[in-house]
């Protein structure tokens, strides 16, 4: 829900007081008038909490501040509305008009209530500033522990894709490459899936497991995901060279961090 100033509603308020006493306010009363004008205090303290909204910030400080300008607020409405019901009864007091008195009184209460309301409201934004403090901080914590998570198991990932790369180049025979993939290439995919939850990466995720599909691919059984037995070793070299290359992209990406 968007913020209503708080300054517009004391405006309000004020306007509704006004239209509710005005005809029993006489216009030469000056002392009555002064304290009608006397709220700049009450005003400078809710234009100090509006601007904590206008600054579209929810951390610490700025509940410090709303919890200020609300403190502010309650001791220039006490001060403000003393010396108006103050005024008010001694101009009505000095007219004898009871009818009068009967209506700045009820106004008064009126006014009263409308401000406890917004003061009421100047908390409760501050708590709720502070509850969003706390659970950015939360968030940030979580994020923070499944980031190093998900580092921990793709950097597991790219140390057995390098054993697999180093063990196919050392036997470069379709039984050992067989035994690889896919389920090399997969483990690497599903990490860069699993990244893409992840902020601060160097490169999108899925341009390195777009190039790893080949090798993970669900389609069809032939190479790279697997290779026939007549397959020889320059061939079966091609490919895991293909591999590795896309695997330094992947550490390139994790580094980037």
């Amino acid at each position: 829900m968007a913020h209503v100033p708080y300054e517009h509603r004391w405006a309000a308020a004020r306007k509704r007081f006004e239209a509710a006493t005005a005809k029993h306010r006489p216009k030469d009363a000056k002392a009555v008038a002064a304290a009608l004008n006397g709220d700049a205090a009450l005003v400078k303290a809710l234009k100090a909490g509006d601007a904590v909204h206008r600054a579209a910030t929810a951390g610490d400080e700025a509940t410090k501040d709303l919890v200020a300008a609300g403190k502010d607020a309650a001791k220039a409405r006490k001060a403000y509305l003393a010396t108006l019901g103050k005024a008010l009864d001694e101009d009505t007091a000095s007219r004898g008009d009871k009818a009068a008195a009967a209506v700045c009184e009820r106004a008064m209460k009126a006014l009263a209530k409308e401000v406890a309301e917004l003061e009421a409201d100047i908390g409760a934004d501050a708590d709720r500033f502070k509850a969003q403090a706390a659970q950015a901080e939360k968030d940030a914590a979580s994020s923070e522990r499944a980031q190093k998570r998900w580092e921990a198991n793709i950097n597991g990932a790219l140390a057995r894709a390098a054993a697999g790369v180093a063990k196919v180049r050392a036997k470069p025979t379709p039984e050992t490459y067989n035994e690889l993939f896919p389920a090399l290439a997969r483990d690497l995919a599903a990490q860069l899936a699993a990244a893409k939850a992840l902020d601060g990466l160097r490169a999108d995720p899925d341009f390195y497991r777009r190039k790893l599909a080949p090798w993970a691919g669900q389609g069809g059984d032939g190479p790279p995901m697997r290779v026939p037995p007549d397959y020889t070793a320059r061939q079966i070299t091609d490919l895991i060279k293909e591999f590795a290359t896309v695997c330094k992209g992947v550490v390139q990406l994790v580094g980037g961090r």
